[in-house]
C-alpha cells in the first residue's frame, strides 16, 4: 500500500488512487515524481545543494516545504502591523509598560502552547487541512459537525475575507512612504484595485510554483525580521546601557499606576492574542512539509520563541525611548521609535515600506495555506465538487481549481463593501469565530490523549497543561468580544457598536447548520455515499500498521 503517487492519478482527485501511507509520511527516504520523473530544487537548500529528488506526498503534493520555509509560512502569518502599533495601546490600558510586558510575555508562553498542541495533531494526522481534520478528528460526532462549521466559516468567509482586508490597506503605507498620504482616504477604489491586481500576481505565483512561492515567502519573512532584529537590538543596546536612553519615568516608575479593570484587561488581552495569531497557518499545508514529525514541531517552537523575545526586545525599546505620556495615538510606536532613533527618513520613509512589504508576506501566506484549505474541504467531502476542488495540477503540482475560488472570493470581499462603515465592519468580522475553533482544536489533544493513547503517528507530544490553559483563555476571548471595550486616549471611536461584529460572526457560523444538514445528512442519506469514512479509516490504517 506504501506506494508513490503516479502523476496521472494525483491529478484525477480520485478517491481510489495509490496513495503513501500515513507512516510513510514520517520517513525520511525521497521519492522521484512516477510520472514525470522530474527533480525539483530545494528552497530551503544550500547554494551548493543543486538538485534533490521532489518527494510527494500522499495527496499527490510534492513535500517541498523545509524547516525554514515552514518557519516562513508561520512568521509571514503572525508578523503584520501589530507589533508596530499594538504596544502602545497595550501599554496605554494597563498603566505601565512593566504591566505590559508581563501580558505579553504570559500570551506568548499561552501562544505557543497552542502551536505545539498543533504540532503534535499535526505529526498524529499529516495530511493538508490543519484545523479541519484536527476538529474531524476529534469530535466525528454528530457528523463531523464542528469541523463541518469550520470548513464553510474559514474557507468561504474569515481567509478570503482576511485576504481582502490586507490587500486593501497595505499599499497604504507605500502612499504614506512617497508623501502621498491624502491618497489614503480620497482614493479608497485605486488602493483596492491595487490590491487586487497585487494579490492576482501572488495567486498565480502560488498556483505555477511552489518553490518559487516559498522562496518568496522566505524573502517576505526575511524583511520582517530584519526589521524587528532593527527594532530589537536597539531595544537591546538600551537594556545593557551601550546606547545613551533619554531620561523618563517608564521603567522608574515600575509597577505604580498599573490598572487592570475587567473592561481594561479584556482589551488588552484581546488586542495581545492577536499579536500572536496566525501559527496555525502552516497546518493547512503541513502535507507538504518534509519530514513532518521532526519540521513541523521544530518550525513552531522555533518561530514563535524567536518572535517572543523579539517581541519583548521591541518593546524594551519602545519604551526606553518614548515616555508614555509621549506616545501619540495617531501614529505607529514604532515610527515615533525611528524618528527619535534614526531619524524622519527611517519614521516615515523606510518604516512604512517594511510595514508595506510585512503585510504583503500575511498575504501571501494566507493565499498559499487559503488554497490548501479549499482543497482540503473539497477533498475530504465536507464541499460539493471534491473532484473538482481536491484535483492536483500534473504539471504544476498544486491545487489550481481551490485556490482560484479563494482568490474569486477574495476579489468579492474586496470590491463589495462601499467604504466607510461596511468595509471597517469586515476588517472586525475576519477576527470573529476563530477564538473557539482554537479552544476546540487545544481540548481535540485532550480527547485524543484519551481515545488514541498509542496512536503510532503521535511522535510529537505538547504540554496538556499549556494546551487546557490556551483552551479556556481562547474561550475567554471569543466570549470577550462581547464585553465593552476600553476606550483608549486619542483613538477614535468606533462608529458601529462593539458586540455587531462578534454577533455577526456567531450568527453566520450558525448558518453553517444549513450546509451541514444538507450535505452530512440529507445528501448521505439521499445517495448512500459515506462522507465520512474516511475519519475512521485514516485512523485504523495507521493502528493496523502498527500491528
Amino acid at each position: 500500500p506504501a506506494a508513490t503517487v503516479p502523476r496521472e492519478e494525483a491529478a484525477s482527485g480520485d478517491q481510489g488512487q495509490a496513495r503513501l501511507s500515513p507512516l510513510e509520511v514520517h520517513s525520511n527516504s525521497s521519492s522521484i515524481d512516477a510520472g514525470s520523473g522530474d527533480r525539483q530544487p530545494d528552497p530551503d537548500a544550500d547554494q551548493g545543494t543543486v538538485f534533490k529528488p521532489a518527494e510527494v506526498s500522499e495527496e499527490g503534493l510534492r513535500r517541498e516545504i523545509g524547516l525554514f520555509s515552514a518557519s516562513s509560512i508561520i512568521i509571514g502569518q503572525v508578523v503584520g502591523s501589530g507589533i508596530f502599533s499594538t504596544p502602545a495601546s497595550v501599554a496605554i490600558l494597563c498603566g505601565t509598560p512593566y504591566m505590559a510586558l508581563v501580558l505579553w510575555l504570559i500570551t506568548g508562553v499561552f501562544s505557543l502552547g497552542g502551536a505545539l498542541a498543533s504540532a503534535e495533531l499535526g505529526t498524529m494526522f499529516p495530511q493538508n487541512g490543519g484545523m479541519i481534520r484536527y476538529l474531524a478528528h476529534s469530535y466525528p460526532r454528530p457528523r463531523a459537525l464542528v469541523a463541518t462549521i469550520m470548513a464553510y466559516s474559514v474557507t468561504f468567509f474569515c481567509r478570503p475575507a482576511a485576504i481582502a482586508a490586507n490587500v486593501a490597506i497595505f499599499s497604504q503605507y507605500f502612499f504614506f512612504a512617497a508623501g502621498r498620504a491624502d491618497y489614503i482616504e480620497s482614493k479608497d477604489y485605486l488602493l483596492r484595485g491595487i490590491g487586487a491586481l497585487v494579490m492576482t500576481a501572488l495567486m498565480v505565483l502560488n498556483m505555477v510554483s511552489v518553490r518559487w512561492s516559498l522562496r518568496l515567502l522566505n524573502a517576505f519573512a526575511l524583511v520582517k525580521m530584519v526589521t524587528l532584529l532593527v527594532v530589537s537590538f536597539t531595544g537591546f543596546l538600551l537594556m545593557v546601557g551601550a546606547v545613551k536612553r533619554s531620561s523618563g519615568t517608564n521603567w522608574s516608575r515600575g509597577f505604580r499606576g498599573t490598572r487592570l479593570d475587567a473592561q481594561s484587561f479584556a482589551s488588552a488581552m484581546t488586542r495581545l492574542f492577536w499579536s500572536w495569531e496566525g501559527w496555525s497557518n502552516v497546518g493547512y499545508v503541513v502535507g507538504e512539509v518534509k519530514n513532518v514529525k521532526r519540521n513541523l514541531p521544530l518550525s513552531l517552537g522555533l518561530a514563535m520563541s524567536t518572535l517572543a523575545v523579539l517581541y519583548l526586545l521591541a518593546n524594551v525599546a519602545y519604551f526606553s525611548v518614548i515616555p508614555l505620556e509621549d506616545i501619540d495615538n495617531g501614529t505607529l510606536l514604532a515610527a515615533q521609535f525611528m524618528d527619535k532613533i534614526f531619524g524622519k527618513a527611517m519614521g516615515q520613509v523606510v518604516l512604512p515600506v517594511c510595514i508595506g512589504i510585512s503585510i504583503l508576506g500575511v498575504v501571501m501566506s494566507e493565499l498559499f495555506g487559503g488554497g490548501r484549505l479549499m482543497y482540503t474541504a473539497g477533498k475530504t467531502g465536507f464541499v460539493p465538487y471534491g473532484e473538482v476542488l481536491g484535483e492536483i495540477h500534473p504539471r504544476f503540482g498544486t491545487p489550481i481549481y481551490a485556490m482560484a475560488i479563494i482568490w474569486a472570493l477574495s476579489l468579492v470581499f474586496l470590491f463589495a463593501p462601499p467604504p466607510g462603515k461596511a468595509f471597517d465592519l469586515l476588517v472586525e468580522l475576519v477576527q470573529e469565530g476563530m477564538w473557539y475553533f482554537y479552544a476546540l482544536t487545544a481540548f481535540g489533544v485532550i480527547l485524543l490523549r484519551r481515545r488514541l493513547p498509542h496512536y503510532p503517528l503521535r511522535r510529537f507530544r505538547s504540554s496538556l497543561v499549556l494546551s487546557f490553559l490556551f483552551g479556556i483563555l481562547s474561550l475567554a476571548l471569543g466570549v470577550l468580544q462581547f464585553y465593552p471595550p476600553a476606550e483608549i486616549p486619542g483613538k477614535k471611536k468606533p462608529e458601529l457598536p462593539y458586540y455587531l461584529a462578534p454577533l455577526l460572526g456567531v450568527i453566520f457560523m450558525t448558518l453553517c447548520l444549513i450546509p451541514w444538514y444538507l450535505r452530512m445528512w440529507r445528501f448521505v442519506n439521499k445517495t448512500g455515499i459515506q462522507l465520512l469514512g474516511w475519519i475512521e479509516a485514516e485512523e485504523q490504517e495507521v493502528l493496523a500498521m502498527e500491528n
